[in-house]
This record gives C-alpha cells, structure tokens and sequence, in this order.
C-alpha cells in the first residue's frame, strides 16, 4: 500500500488530482482527521477515526492500491503487508506564511482550525507563536522519521518529484495541476523578512531541519532514479 501524506501547502492537492487519475479508484482519500493541529478536540478526534479506520483492514486492502489525505502515518502504521510513505515538503518560511494566508482567506470552510483562528482574529505573530501549530511539517510524520519514507518530494520542484513518484512505484502520472494556490500570488514566493524568520526558526525550528534533509533525501533519490 502506498500511503500518500498530504502536508498542507506543500503541494498536495495538485499531487492528489495527478493520482486521482492514475490510480481511479483504487485510491481512496483520507481528509477529516484535523491532522497536523495540535489541540485535545483534534487528537481525539483522530484516535478515534484510526481506531475505525483500522478495522477495515481487510477492505482497505481489496479496494486500493494508494491512500492519500490529511492523516498521520501511525493510523496505518504496520497495517499492511507493504508500506511505502510518501510525502511532499516546502521551505518552512513559505509553507508557514502560505498557511497562514489559507486560513486568513477561508473563514467559511467548517474546520476547527479555521473557527479557532478567526474567532481569536490572530495576526500573524498571535499564529506564528499558536502551539497548535508549531513544527507542522514534522507533526504530519508523527513517530515516523523522514529517512522512514519511501519517497520524499520537494514542493518547489513539483514535476521533477511527480516523475520521481513514477519511476519509483512504475506508474503514470501525467498533466497539468495548480490547485489551492493562492490567488494573489499565483505561485510566486512570499516576501520573507527577518522578523518573520526568526520567528519560524524558533516555533518551527524542527521544520527547518525538517526541510534540509528533506532536500538531501531527495537529491539522493532523483539522482538514483535519474529523473
């Protein structure tokens, strides 16, 4: 089983939809868990669908070749026969302000992060220092380390980790897909000034880590597949 772990602002949606079409339904999509949130109502919340998730074992197993959403990997942790984890990564200091700038333009969406955050109205400092949040990136590994992974991608190299995805696993992925980018930046980077840097090295200074050898895994990777 290929289990697919969607960090938020990394890149996921597009990668979802470029599955969506390979693998049809053999891929099932895991969203709902309130994964990468640290507060008691999400933690709850998501021991309680991986206690239901994992008595479908047996279907799980039938029905889909890939798993792909917003979970923690220990909900499927040792469940299957194979597990190959993959996930996508992005610089923290974008990935931090990107989300931050999500949350800030979708206070419809019926999600408890989106309630809390705009409820409390939070500038950018108040999210910055919000421990629900800190470290996101390495909370979606949850007891996993990276060099656990089967395949680590880079957001900002997208395509080129799309081709590594396929020569890894032999599959297909193809096209075109820019879902959930910001519309006032139609991906181009955010202006990252020092403040804000060292903020995030000091609330996600696991991300920051995170990310290096994020970049060394994949390097490692896309040079032993030649893509």
């Amino acid at each position: 089983m290929i289990l697919s772990i969607h960090v938020p602002k990394a890149g996921g949606n597009s990668f979802r939809e470029l599955l969506q079409a390979d693998f049809g339904d053999r891929m099932m999509k895991d969203y709902g868990d309130w994964a990468g949130f640290r507060v008691p109502e999400a933690i709850e919340r998501c021991r309680v669908r991986t206690l239901a998730m994992r008595a479908r074992r047996d279907e799980l197993l039938q029905k889909y070749d890939i798993i792909h959403g917003h979970f923690p990997p220990d909900k499927y942790l040792g469940l299957f026969p194979t597990e190959d984890f993959v996930a996508f990564f992005r610089d923290p200091y974008q990935q931090t302000y990107s989300h931050y700038c999500f949350l800030l333009r979708n206070p419809q969406r019926e999600h408890l992060e989106e309630k809390m955050f705009h409820e409390a109205k939070m500038t950018l400092r108040d999210y910055l220092e919000w421990d629900a949040f800190h470290n996101q990136q390495t909370q979606y590994l949850g007891s996993l380390s990276i060099d656990d992974l089967a395949m680590v991608g880079i957001a900002e190299e997208f395509y080129r980790g799309v081709n590594l995805f396929n020569s890894m696993f032999g599959r297909n992925l193809r096209g075109e897909s820019f879902l959930n980018v910001n519309p006032d930046h139609n991906g181009a980077g955010y202006t990252i000034d020092d403040d804000f840097r060292k903020a995030v090295d000091k609330y996600r200074g696991a991300d920051v880590e995170l990310y290096r050898r994020a970049k060394e895994i994949y390097a490692r990777q896309t040079a032993k597949a030649g893509v």
